[in-house]
């Protein structure tokens, strides 16, 4: 039996093609667009996953959450907020197929 470390796989299929989110136990998420992927690192467990359409929140112990937005024109954004939603920082800035 092959043991993995992937929390949670999320897929969107969104007007410019399709994303793909891994999501790991120790916090780690990469978001692949065509053959291109990129990571990042949660520093904070994560206690709770949402997935609406082009949004992943990441709900985290300390009361924030992260958010992905996979936007259009194959633009990913990562901000953190509060809670009660108010916008602390951004941490994801990326547009995928760019070369």
């Amino acid at each position: 039996m092959e043991t993995t470390n992937v929390r949670r796989e999320i897929e969107y299929k969104g007007f410019d093609g399709t994303w793909r989110m891994s999501i790991t136990f120790d916090g780690e998420v990469t978001v692949t667009k065509d053959d291109e992927s990129r990571m990042y690192s949660i520093p904070e467990p994560i206690t709770r996953i949402e997935h609406d359409t082009e949004y992943v929140f990441l709900y985290v112990e300390s009361k924030k959450f992260y958010q992905f937005k996979f936007e259009v024109d194959e633009f990913l954004v990562g901000d953190i907020f509060q809670e009660d939603g108010e916008h602390i920082d951004s941490f994801a800035s990326h547009v995928f197929n760019e070369d």
